[in-house]
């Protein structure tokens, strides 16, 4: 697909995160952008009102009568028979997928970083990304949330290089392959996998084998940056017949073959009620050196390995201006800030901590729950949970994230909207849900009700984390924003 330079792209359903980053990368490139959404929300309706991007709001035929554009860019939750999109489908105009105009326009000749996996994807692309930026490089990214070290979750920079997250999900109606296949690896970082996505995927094989044709597309294998720790990242890689000849991380410390290889860590106070992790790192290419880190749990040290891995990756091949080494490798990690959404701190007031984090999937909640556990053990953990995702909504993981959300000291779990589409003997059960979590657990038929009760619940010395990759009703929000006002009087009930 090609593109004059500055013509009119118009974004069918841009409120979407992928769809409203890309809209402001295209932007900020010169192109005309402007589009239309059912509704469009914070953070990302903020961000396209800073960039000065139009939007219409709802969704209707009558947004594209008059439409002037050279492209139009379809969203993935679009599909056939909706009013807006039948319009435009009957003008003739050109139509593609963010995936497909991220491929064609700007990662086809660039030397580009694409992170995949189940789990850490954001964390890992958003790192990534920080630390070539602090090495003086100008990388240019798209991330599927907001780096706190960025304004934003995008970026054009200078540099050939590219970092973006690559997301196994459908591309489109039209294009039901993952949307990764369209990124062009240079370097491909395999994060993790496990069976996710349970409304497109059958099984864990089927991701899989999308997963091996994603590692064929990466011209040289070295350039591959694999977890050999994860059983589904070997299995990708011995499927692929790349098994001794790709870049190995060794995120548990398990083989000390690897080329980066985590070798111990602890944590250590930081001073103010927290803790720092720190960890030994040992490279065949860099030598070993200590890092530390704002981010908590195994998980995020297995994060930054794989970023570790990616730099050894990028020096061997030349694509960075200039040599790197442990100790400047160590000072960019350290000053790393996260990502919004996860482990997100809203409010500290009245002696309650009220977080929030995305935890789309089982493991993610019983990673995130006993990192907090293992940094925060002195506080009662209190987990509010949102089924909202579309495997959320599936039972498959019922039993998973009983047991994950079995870990925190009381769970409170929210409205499950049912999506009518999916079988009956297929949905989420949330008094099921309840049961299998016993006495700690009990769930609300509306967000509200969860509101009110766990409001009457918190104590000083509560944390509360709301899991949700929706909006949660907002009542995080609600909660943070009353117990900042009521912190001086000492009341916490509405």
């Amino acid at each position: 697909m090609s593109i004059r330079n500055g013509a009119s792209i118009y974004f069918l359903g841009i409120g979407g995160t992928g769809m409203a980053t890309v809209a402001g990368l295209c932007a900020e490139a010169g192109y005309k952008v402007f589009g239309s959404d059912a509704g469009v929300y914070p953070p990302m309706s903020t961000m396209l009102a800073e960039l000065n991007i139009p939007v219409k709001t709802p969704l209707g035929p009558d947004n594209v009568r008059d439409l002037d554009a050279d492209l139009v860019v379809i969203a993935n939750v679009m599909s056939r028979g909706n009013p807006e999109l039948e319009a435009v489908l009957a003008m003739g105009v050109a139509t593609t997928s963010f995936p497909q105009l991220l491929g064609d326009l700007f990662l086809r000749h660039r030397t580009t970083c694409v992170v995949a996996g189940t789990h850490g994807k954001t964390t890992t692309s958003s790192l990534l990304s920080h630390v070539l930026h602090e090495l003086g490089e100008d990388p240019s990214f798209v991330i599927g949330g907001i780096p706190r070290n960025f304004p934003r979750s995008f970026r054009l920079g200078t540099s050939p290089l590219f970092v973006i997250e690559g997301d196994e999900y459908d591309t489109a109606y039209f294009d039901k392959g993952p949307k990764f296949l369209h990124y062009h690896p240079t370097h491909l970082i395999l994060n993790n996998l496990e069976y996710d996505h349970a409304d497109i995927y059958p099984n864990l094989e089927a991701i899989t084998s999308q997963f091996v044709k994603l590692s064929k597309l990466v011209k040289d294998p070295k350039c591959i940056i694999a977890n050999v720790d994860d059983t589904g990242v070997s299995q990708v890689i011995s499927q692929a017949a790349l098994t001794d000849k790709v870049t190995k991380v060794s995120t548990l410390g398990l083989d000390r073959t690897a080329d980066v290889r985590v070798a111990s860590h602890h944590a250590v106070p930081d001073g103010v009620g927290g803790q720092l992790w720190t960890a030994t790192i040992e490279t065949s290419a860099l030598g070993n050196f200590q890092i530390q880190t704002q981010l908590s749990g195994k998980h995020n040290l297995a994060n930054i390995a794989q970023v570790i891995g990616c730099l050894v990756s990028l020096q061997r091949r030349g694509d960075l201006k200039t040599p790197v080494n442990g100790s400047r490798i160590a000072a960019a990690i350290r000053s790393f800030l996260n990502v919004q959404r996860r482990l997100d701190l809203l409010a500290s007031a009245a002696g309650i901590d009220v977080y929030e984090d995305f935890a789309h999937h089982p493991t993610a909640v019983r990673l995130v729950i006993e990192g907090f556990k293992a940094v925060y053990p002195q506080k009662r953990l209190m987990i509010a949970f949102e089924p909202r995702s579309a495997s959320q909504r599936r039972n498959v993981f019922q039993k998973a994230f009983a047991e994950a959300l079995s870990l925190a000291d009381r769970v409170y779990i929210g409205e499950c909207i049912q999506d009518q589409r999916i079988p009956p003997e297929q949905r989420m059960n949330t008094s099921q849900l309840q049961q299998s979590i016993g006495t700690k657990a009990v769930c609300f038929p509306t967000n509200l009700e969860l509101e009110k009760s766990l409001l009457a619940d918190l104590t000083p010395g509560d944390a509360v984390i709301f899991m949700s990759s929706g909006s949660f009703s907002g009542v995080q929000h609600r909660l943070a924003a009353h117990l900042h006002q009521n912190q001086k009087n000492g009341s916490l009930h509405f």
